[in-house]
């Protein structure tokens, strides 16, 4: 599967999870974001979406596809990035994404476990 058919499967299933009033009641919560970007998957649905999705070797082909068109795909792009245990390669995946953050719930999310691994050397 190449990386374009990866990206519209991965739309397909957000839109199979969507909830309107929760896409409404969070475009509000970020008038930065574009309302049509916003697909309305809550947190606890993503954040189990992504522990499967990470799982398959489509996840490490949809982790090269930047820039994302919709919210809840930069969402799971950081929720595949804390999967990730190697710190140099989280490092640099994240490097990667940063420029892409454009909200601030997006940043929030974002919960990089590996980086724990070298505190002890800070």
């Amino acid at each position: 599967m190449n990386q374009k058919n990866i990206v519209k499967d991965i739309q397909s299933k957000l839109f199979e999870l969507q909830d309107i009033k929760y896409r409404d009641f969070h475009a509000k919560l970020m008038p930065t974001v574009n309302k049509e970007k916003i697909i309305g998957v809550r947190i606890p649905v993503l954040r189990s979406f992504a522990k499967e999705f990470g799982k398959t070797k489509e996840a490490k082909l949809f982790l090269q596809v930047l820039p994302h068109s919709y919210y809840e795909e930069n969402n799971l792009h950081g929720l595949l990035l804390e999967q990730i245990k190697d710190y140099e390669k989280c490092l640099q995946e994240l490097e990667r994404f940063l420029p892409f953050i454009d909200n601030w719930a997006t940043c929030d999310l974002l919960v990089v476990r590996t980086v724990k691994s070298i505190l002890m050397y800070l």
